[in-house]
């Protein structure tokens, strides 16, 4: 992906956009009363912002989206990162919405008398959408095909000595119990504490360690099955999300080491270039499909479970 695409994408089709909504905003100026309708309820417009005020927030907010899409795109490029074409899409989408808003809100009170005349609440939102839609799609035409990853020789890659003709599945697994436990009794303590007090209603507090108890659940164990119908990934105690790559789709699999800080944290993660199933730092399985993304599971044992990969996907070759 040339920087020139890159950065026309991220960053010049949405300037452009906010160049068109500041020029309809000069030119509408005296058939728009000073303060345009920025909200509808049930029975129709219930809010409005000062012209000026809406102006300024939304062209400057899709300004520092589009800026900072712009500088990570470009370092992560720099870096020799996957940037997938999706993500710049979804990037100049997020960028161009606020302009969006801003012409649908002046194209809404175009004509009338006050902003609680304003148009059809759908008018608006179809245009806002549809606006910062097409941006986006604009921008993932320009940014071009994803380039397919080198798929490493064989040599570079770990191998678990299958033999022509033979199965295997290998079933892993990664917790972290030790860090659920710890936020349950930390959680578990500061409610107690907080139901000592008088007049305080205990379901609030219910619905808080509930909602804890189940986001802990979701991210205290990363589950991993390579079998001859290809690798499936599940996260959490109730296994979801899940995710199943076949043998067609990946390039290879390798070892990685993941810090405590790697991909921004525990969880489900997503970042550019990669997926991670994560619930704890040391080794993963990073498995690099054929479109260069990568997705990541911190399981024991990784090693094993990236060379029966490699096997199996060399035996699925001609």
């Amino acid at each position: 992906m040339r920087t020139a695409r890159l950065t026309l994408a991220t960053a010049g089709i949405p300037f452009v956009v906010l160049a068109v909504a500041y020029v309809l905003r000069t030119a509408w100026a005296g058939r728009l009363p000073d303060t345009i309708v920025s909200h509808w309820g049930t029975g129709g417009p219930d809010r409005g912002t000062a012209l000026t005020s809406m102006t300024a927030w939304t062209l400057g907010l899709g300004a520092a989206a589009a800026v900072v899409a712009t500088v990570t795109a470009l370092v992560m490029r720099h870096r020799g990162a996957f940037v997938p074409r999706t993500a710049i899409g979804f990037a100049a989408w997020l960028a161009t919405l606020p302009a969006g808003v801003l012409i649908a809100s002046m194209w809404a009170t175009l004509d009338v008398a006050s902003w609680q005349q304003a148009r059809s609440a759908w008018g608006a939102v179809t245009l806002a959408i549809g606006l910062s839609v097409a941006a986006g799609a604009l921008a993932t035409l320009l940014t071009g095909p994803t380039p397919r990853a080198a798929i490493p020789e064989p040599r570079d890659l770990p191998s678990a000595g299958l033999a022509p003709g033979e199965r295997a599945v290998w079933i892993g697994a990664g917790t972290n119990y030790p860090m659920a436990f710890a936020g349950i009794g930390v959680i578990g303590l500061f409610l107690v504490l907080q139901l000592s007090l008088d007049d305080l209603d205990v379901m609030p507090y219910a619905l808080i360690l509930i909602v804890a108890v189940l986001a802990l659940a979701a991210t205290c164990r990363v589950r991993a099955r390579v079998d001859a119908t290809g690798v499936t990934l599940t996260l959490g105690l109730f296994r979801f999300p899940h995710r199943t790559l076949t043998f067609d789709e990946i390039a290879s699999a390798h070892v990685e080491q993941m810090s405590v800080w790697s991909a921004g944290g525990y969880g489900l993660r997503r970042g550019f270039g990669y997926t991670a199933f994560k619930v704890r730092a040391g080794e993963a399985l990073a498995v690099t499909l054929t479109s260069g993304h990568v997705v990541k599971a911190t399981v024991d044992d990784a090693e094993r479970a990236a060379g029966l990969v490699n096997d199996l996907v060399a035996a699925e070759r001609p």
